[in-house]
C-alpha cells in the first residue's frame, strides 16, 4: 500500500512539474507556409579511429537555400538534432537573421558486445562530458568530412566551410558540456549554445569555472540556458553549476548571453523556446562582426602582463623538438640541441652554430654548462673554448646558473632511477647532492631574487620550493610549494621548463599552455598558443628581457612582448614583495 502511494505521489509531483514546464513557442520554432524547407539525409559513421568499435548515427539537415557550391556555415549538434533546428534554422534563414547554414547532428558512440548485443558499451558521457580535446578531433577530423562525403537527392555536394567564423556547436546536459569541451580546446567553433550543461562532477568538467578565470578570453561566443529546476545529483547541482560558469564569463570579459528560467527542468521545453533568440544572438552581426571579448578581464596578473594588441607570433619553424632555449647577456636566444647549439636571429633564421655541444645553461659572462656522455660536464666560456671540466656520469635534464658562478642541476645518477635528484656545482668545479627525494621532478628554475630553488615535476601537479642557503652546503626547507592545472588526459602537470621574471612570477611550459604562477605558488594566469600548440621550452629574449619565447611540441618557435622583465643574472637583484596571498 505505502507503494502504491509513494507511486502515485510521484505521478502526481511529475504532473505538476510537467504543469509547470509548459512553454510557449514562438513562430521561429513552427513552419511556415512562405518558407521552403530543406531536406535530411541519415547515415552511419563506423570505423571511428579516435573512438575504435564505435558506431553512431548521423542525421545531416541541408537547407532549401543551400547551392551546393559554396563553402557554407555549420552548426554540430549532439545527441541527435533538437530544439526543433530545423525548422528554426529554416526560418531564420529565411527572414534573414543568420546565414545559410548546414546541421550536423550525430547520436553518442557505443561498441556492441559480442555476447549481449542488446547491452553496448555507451560510450555517452566518455565522449561527452570529459574535458579534453578528443571529441574536438573527432568532429574535425572525422565527422565533418564523413559528412561531406554525402549528397543531396538532387546530387548536391556538401561542403562545409572550415572558418571558425563560421562554425557554431551546441548541445544540452552532457551534449552541452561537449560542445563547451570542443570549442574551448580546438579554436575552431566560435559560437556555442549551451543549455542545462553538465559542466558538474560526471567527468570532470567543473574545471571551466576555474579555468574561464585564468585563460586569457577566447574569441567564442556562448548562450547559456538552464532553470531553478535543473538537475541535483551525486555529481552536482547544474543550476549552480551554471551560475558559476556565467560568473566566469562575466569575470573574464567575454561576449555571452544566458537565460536561467523559474522552474525550468533539465532539457526541458525551455530549451526549444530560447533557441531562436539563442541564434540571433550567437549570430549577430555575421559575418563582420566576429566573437570577440566584451570587456577586459577581471584578472589582474593577466592585466598586468599581457599587452594589447600583443599576441603570440611564429619566428621559427623545423625546430629539433628535444631542443632548448636559452638567452644570453645581451638577450639573444640560443636553441640547444644534439646537435650543438645555435643563435637565433630576430628575422627567424638560424645563424651558424655557437658551439658543437648541446648547453644546460647560460651563466655570467655568457659562459655556458654543457654535458657530454663520454667526459661529464665542460663549462665553456665567452669564446666558446672549455674552461673547465669535470667528470660525473649522470643524466641531466636541467640547469640553473647562479650569481656566484655555480650552477644547480637536476637529473638522475643513473638512467633506471624511480627518482631525481638535484645537485650543486660551485665556481671552484666541486659537485654535491643535494636532495635524492624528488620524485620524476624534470625542470628547475631560480627565483629573481635568489631567495628560492623551484623544483617542478612532469607527472605532478605540484612544484617543489626550496631555500637556497647562501653557503650552498644544503637545500633548506623543501616543500610542495606550487598548484598547477593538469589537462583529463595527462597524470601531471608535464611541466618541461620554468623561467622566473623580475617581479616574483614564475612561467612554466605545461600541458595546458603557459601556466603563470604568482610568488605563493598559485597558478593565476595561463597563456595558450596559437592552434594550442605544446609548449616545450620557454626563456626570455630581448634587451630589455621582456619577450618571452617558446619552443613548441610542432617544431615552433613563437614569441610574444609582455609587460615585465625576465630575470638575469645581470644588474641589480630585484626586491620583490608580495603578500601571504
Amino acid at each position: 500500500m505505502r507503494q502504491k502511494s509513494l507511486f502515485l505521489f510521484s505521478l502526481l509531483l511529475c504532473c505538476f512539474c510537467q504543469a509547470q514546464n509548459k512553454y510557449t513557442l514562438s513562430e521561429d520554432s513552427r513552419g511556415k507556409s512562405n518558407v521552403k524547407y530543406g531536406e535530411h539525409i541519415h547515415a552511419r559513421l563506423e570505423n571511428s579511429k579516435i573512438f575504435p568499435g564505435t558506431t553512431r548515427d548521423v542525421d545531416v539537415y541541408v537547407p532549401a537555400q543551400y547551392d551546393g557550391k559554396t563553402p557554407t556555415c555549420v552548426c554540430v549538434f549532439q545527441d541527435g538534432m533538437g530544439f526543433r533546428a530545423d525548422t528554426v534554422v529554416s526560418n531564420l534563414i529565411s527572414s534573414n537573421e543568420i546565414p545559410t547554414m548546414i546541421l550536423v547532428a550525430a547520436s553518442p558512440g557505443q561498441v556492441i558486445g559480442d555476447f549481449d548485443p542488446d547491452s553496448p558499451r555507451a560510450n555517452r558521457t566518455y565522449e561527452y562530458d570529459t574535458p579534453s580535446p578528443r571529441f574536438g578531433k573527432f568532429i574535425l577530423e572525422e565527422l565533418l568530412p564523413f559528412v561531406e562525403s554525402l549528397k543531396t537527392s538532387n546530387g548536391k555536394n556538401i561542403i562545409l566551410s572550415k572558418d571558425k567564423n563560421d562554425r557554431m556547436i551546441a548541445g544540452c546536459s552532457s551534449g552541452a558540456a561537449c560542445a563547451f569541451n570542443v570549442a574551448w580546446h580546438t579554436d575552431e567553433f566560435a559560437r556555442v549554445y549551451s543549455s542545462c550543461g553538465s559542466l558538474t562532477g560526471l567527468r570532470g568538467s567543473f574545471v571551466y569555472a576555474t579555468l574561464v578565470h585564468k585563460f586569457e578570453t577566447k574569441p567564442i561566443r556562448f548562450y547559456f540556458q538552464s532553470g531553478s529546476n535543473d538537475m541535483w545529483t551525486s555529481f552536482g547541482d547544474w543550476w549552480s553549476a551554471n551560475q558559476a560558469i556565467v560568473r566566469a564569463m562575466d569575470f573574464a570579459g567575454y561576449d555571452f548571453a544566458y537565460q536561467f528560467t523559474e522552474n525550468a527542468g533539465h532539457c526541458d521545453e525551455n530549451t526549444v523556446q530560447v533557441f531562436p533568440d539563442a541564434m540571433r544572438f550567437l549570430w549577430k552581426g555575421y559575418p563582420d562582426n566576429p566573437p570577440a571579448p566584451k570587456k577586459q578581464t577581471g584578472n589582474a596578473m593577466l592585466r598586468q602582463i599581457v599587452s594589447a594588441g600583443k599576441d603570440f607570433e611564429q619566428v621559427c619553424s623545423d625546430v629539433e623538438p628535444n631542443a632548448s632555449l636559452f638567452t644570453n647577456e645581451d638577450g639573444d636566444v640560443l636553441v640547444s640541441s644534439d646537435k650543438g647549439t645555435w643563435m637565433l636571429q630576430p628575422n627567424g633564421e638560424k645563424d651558424a652554430h655557437v658551439t658543437d655541444k648541446r648547453i644546460l645553461a647560460m651563466g655570467p659572462g655568457n659562459e655556458m654548462l654543457a654535458y657530454e656522455p663520454s667526459k661529464g660536464f665542460a663549462i665553456i666560456n665567452k669564446d666558446m673554448h672549455v674552461s673547465k671540466r669535470i667528470r660525473a656520469k649522470m643524466h641531466p635534464y636541467n640547469a640553473v646558473a647562479l650569481r656566484d658562478g655555480g650552477y644547480y642541476i637536476v637529473g638522475k645518477k643513473k638512467k633506471e632511477n624511480p627518482g631525481s635528484s638535484i645537485w650543486h656545482l660551485s665556481d671552484k668545479s666541486g659537485l654535491s647532492q643535494k636532495d635524492d627525494h624528488l620524485k620524476s621532478v624534470y625542470t628547475i628554475a631560480l627565483s629573481a631574487n635568489n631567495n628560492w630553488l623551484y623544483a617542478f615535476g612532469y607527472d605532478t601537479k605540484r612544484g617543489f620550493s626550496y631555500k637556497v642557503d647562501k653557503t650552498h652546503k644544503t637545500l633548506l626547507y623543501g616543500q610542495e610549494f606550487f598548484y598547477l592545472h593538469v589537462p583529463e588526459l595527462s597524470d601531471g602537470a608535464e611541466t618541461t621548463s620554468a623561467i622566473c621574471d623580475n617581479f616574483g612570477r614564475t612561467y612554466l611550459a605545461t600541458a595546458y599552455g603557459i601556466q603563470v604562477c604568482d610568488y605563493n605558488g598559485r597558478c593565476e594566469a595561463i597563456l595558450p598558443l596559437p592552434d594550442n600548440a605544446r609548449p616545450l621550452s620557454i626563456t626570455w629574449g630581448g634587451k630589455r628581457r621582456n619577450e618571452l619565447y617558446v619552443l613548441c611540441q610542432n617544431g615552433r618557435i613563437y614569441k610574444r612582448t609582455l609587460n615585465t622583465q625576465g630575470a638575469s643574472l645581470n644588474g641589480h637583484m630585484p626586491t620583490i614583495r608580495v603578500g601571504a596571498g
